[in-house]
């Protein structure tokens, strides 16, 4: 059963909370008409969660909720960058490895899902976030390892997300690319083996093979199974 939640921090947004639940991400997707901008669904246990290419996560003790926005933004951007941020204020120097994954001592912490809907036109994002408590040693993921209050972690990303939407965009790329750890790694792309040297304005990776550089977006490659 999804609850009202209680919330304890003084926000714009609307907290509810489910004991279990398939997946955040798919149940917002499907009943985004029901809930109001800026609703957020918090779950304890998540048994269908789904990761880009529609990758398989299962949690029960990690920090999961989805965020439903009606309004289009530059949330690819925004949200790696408010989770880092928030990571700050506990100690932990995590990165972005592009597009949007969250990384900790070279090992993946978070993942990101963002999914739009249309029906003819816009009609809502909605943003999954999964971090990891413990170490997830079976897909070499690393987890926080650390007592820390689940809900002052996502009232800090929160308050870290609606910071950053307020900035323009060439101040988030600018944010985005120091941020981003896969500069100077190895990619395998198309038979040829490039070094990625920067994020573009629009958030595409650059690549270069000592030749020729190209431009690729996150639809054009698998950074995971692309990186040597």
């Amino acid at each position: 059963m999804i609850t009202n939640l209680n919330w304890k921090f003084k926000t714009k947004y609307h907290y509810y909370l489910v004991d279990t639940i398939d997946s955040t991400n798919t149940y917002l997707k499907n009943n985004y008409n029901e809930y109001p901008d800026k609703t957020i669904l918090i779950a304890l246990e998540q048994t269908a969660g789904r990761g880009r290419y529609d990758r398989k996560w299962r949690s029960d003790k990690d920090i999961i909720f989805s965020i439903l926005l009606k309004n289009n933004g530059n949330y690819e951007i925004t949200t790696p960058l408010a989770i880092c941020m928030a990571l700050d204020s506990y100690g932990f120097d995590a990165g972005i490895k592009w597009p949007n994954d969250i990384y900790l001592n070279d090992k993946k912490l978070c993942g990101i899902l963002i999914e739009d809907v249309f029906q003819i036109k816009f009609e809502a994002s909605i943003i999954g976030i999964g971090i990891n408590m413990t170490n997830k040693d079976s897909v070499d993921g690393i987890g926080l390892n650390k007592d820390i209050d689940k809900y002052d972690l996502i009232n800090s990303i929160i308050d870290n997300f609606d910071k950053l939407n307020k900035l323009g965009h060439d101040e988030l790329i600018s944010l985005y690319r120091k941020r981003n750890i896969v500069y100077n790694k190895k990619v395998y792309y198309k038979d040829k083996i490039y070094t990625a040297k920067d994020i573009d304005i629009d958030g595409h990776l650059i690549l270069d093979d000592g030749n020729n550089k190209i431009v690729v977006s996150s639809d054009e490659i698998n950074i995971k199974e692309s990186l040597l």
